[in-house]
C-alpha cells in the first residue's frame, strides 16, 4: 500500500511540473510580433467561432497585446 502512495505522489508531482510548463509556454511574449502579424491574428480572433481553449488562450494574449500597444500610443490592431 504504500508503494502505491509514494506512486501517487509522485504521479501528482510530475503532472504539476507539466502543468506549470505547458502554462508558461502559452503566456508567451508577444512583443517581438510584427504590426501586421499581430493585426492578421486579432482578426482571426474576431472572426473565428468554435475556438478552442488553446486558439481562446492565444486570442487573450493578442488581445493583450493590442491593448499594450494602444495604451503607449500605437494602435496595431
Amino acid at each position: 500500500m504504500r508503494n502505491v502512495t509514494v506512486f501517487n505522489i509522485s504521479v501528482k508531482k510530475l503532472l504539476l511540473v507539466l502543468v506549470v510548463a505547458g502554462l508558461s509556454g502559452c503566456s508567451g511574449d508577444m512583443a517581438g510580433v510584427s504590426d501586421r502579424d499581430l493585426r492578421q491574428k486579432h482578426y482571426h480572433c474576431q472572426m473565428s467561432t468554435n475556438l478552442s481553449a488553446a486558439e481562446i488562450q492565444v486570442c487573450a494574449n493578442v488581445r493583450r497585446e493590442c491593448d499594450a500597444r494602444a495604451k503607449s500610443g500605437h494602435y496595431a490592431c
